[in-house]
């Protein structure tokens, strides 16, 4: 039983190196998707006045999540789909596996802040902190299965986040206040993965476009 386990393991391994390049490719469409619509949303709330403040601004941004999830789930079995391989394949289970437990708080962080209860939920600037910091965390949790890129996409989002919390709680910039927060949030998860989708279109391989 242990050999077998521990066989299946190493297959996954040898997997999850050899697919580090198809892994790049998938995430090039999925991040510049990710990016676009992360700035729809920020400039259609902040000109709108949608989701501001409090329950509202977690519950806005929980549903532009979600639906930017089922895009990318949609993208990626889409490639999948084209290229004739399995979507949830065991490699792939891997990184989901990495990435559940960071994703899982940050989702719960928001139901908290959904229910309005007094003490607990953070401002909207310190829930877009946090939110970067624990997704930080997952994506470099995601990146000890692929190239380097991620997890250092994943640091950038730790430290802005860190640093967002340390400039909001000390009260150290006036910007940071609630009628900002879905700038923030656009440019925290809009700018930073267009940016990062395009960085990975430009310096894939051409074989890896294919």
């Amino acid at each position: 039983m242990s050999a077998n386990w521990a066989e299946e393991n190493l297959n996954t391994i040898r997997a999850l190196m050899e697919r580090a390049s198809i892994y790049r490719r998938a995430l090039a469409p999925v991040s510049i998707i990710t990016g676009i619509l992360g700035i729809i949303g920020a400039g259609a709330a902040q000109f709108t006045g949608l989701g501001v403040g409090g329950s509202s601004f977690a519950g806005y941004w929980m549903c532009v999540a979600v639906m930017t999830t089922l895009v990318g789930f949609m993208v990626m079995r889409g490639q999948a789909v084209r290229a004739g391989e399995p979507f949830w394949s065991p490699p792939t289970r891997r990184v989901a596996q990495a990435m559940l437990p960071l994703l899982l708080a940050g989702f719960l962080m928001g139901l908290l802040a959904l229910r309005d209860v007094p003490g607990i939920n953070p401002d909207s600037i310190r829930l877009t902190a946090l939110w970067m910091i624990l997704y930080g965390g997952a994506l470099h949790a995601a990146g000890f299965f692929m190239r380097r890129g991620l997890k250092l996409f994943g640091w950038i989002y730790l430290l802005l986040g860190i640093a967002c919390l340390f400039l909001n709680e000390f009260e150290l910039m006036s910007w940071f206040n609630e009628s900002r927060a879905h700038l923030l949030m656009g440019w925290a998860f809009g700018v930073n993965h267009l940016a990062y989708g395009l960085y990975l279109r430009m310096t894939s391989e051409p074989r890896e476009m294919e």
